[in-house]
């Protein structure tokens, strides 16, 4: 039986993000003193779904992160101050409660790990304990360090959801870039030898999607061993 595409993923370089388009490393450079940045370049980086915003601070230090909404070239934001404004870095502990951030840390000083993408934006809930929790854009809240830092923000483009993509060249090209195949091909269209639900006269064979967690990798797709099955 051929493999169908859905067990090759990741073993081909076709399946895999292209990171060599990354302009730079998008993360927090790490220091301890309170200083202004300024906004020196806004770039836009196809590996991303927002603009990468080029920033350099008051000791020559360059970094870059994601742009925030309202961003310009020249602009002057404050580091670790305790000054709650849009595009400004600070420790958790120092972002007043309720205020917008992105580019959060996970550790203190890992240069940023959650909400990253373009539009969105985390939520400060409140803070007790040395623990601060915040409101993923998936509603989901977690806790972490008050010393991990965040930019106050919402992340810029925003829009990009709402843009039309006229045809389908584009919506390949879009999900090539992401490491993604498109068109997707429904497995009861295939034919018996592509996959397991494949073939002309699958109407009448009525096959369980249940199958052995020991199946061989063209065999092993639907319901993987599943702990039960039927109308609950």
């Amino acid at each position: 039986m051929k493999v169908p595409r859905s067990r090759r993923r990741g073993k081909s370089r076709i399946f895999r993000v292209d990171t060599f388009k990354a302009i730079a490393e998008a993360k927090i450079i790490r220091s301890s003193n309170p200083m202004n940045f300024k906004v020196e370049d806004i770039i836009h980086d196809s590996y991303r779904t927002s603009p990468l915003m080029k920033i350099r601070f008051e000791d020559g230090i360059v970094s870059y992160i994601p742009a925030f909404n309202g961003a310009y070239v020249g602009q002057i934001l404050p580091y670790l101050k305790g000054e709650a404004k849009n595009g400004s870095i600070d420790t958790l502990k120092n972002i007043p409660t309720g205020a917008d951030v992105y580019n959060v840390e996970l550790r203190p000083n890992d240069g940023g790990k959650l909400v990253r993408a373009g539009g969105l934006s985390a939520k400060v809930i409140k803070k007790e304990k040395g623990k601060v929790s915040i409101q993923l854009p998936s509603s989901r809240i977690i806790d972490v360090n008050e010393n991990c830092r965040a930019v106050i923000g919402v992340i810029s483009n925003s829009g990009r959801k709402n843009k039309p993509l006229y045809k389908a060249g584009n919506n390949y090209h879009l999900k090539k870039a992401r490491g993604r195949y498109w068109p997707l091909t429904a497995a009861v269209a295939m034919n018996a030898y592509e996959h397991k639900f494949g073939g002309k006269r699958r109407s009448s064979q009525h096959k369980s999607k249940s199958v052995s967690r020991r199946a061989s990798p063209g065999a092993k797709v639907g319901a993987i061993a599943p702990k039960r099955t039927g109308v609950k």
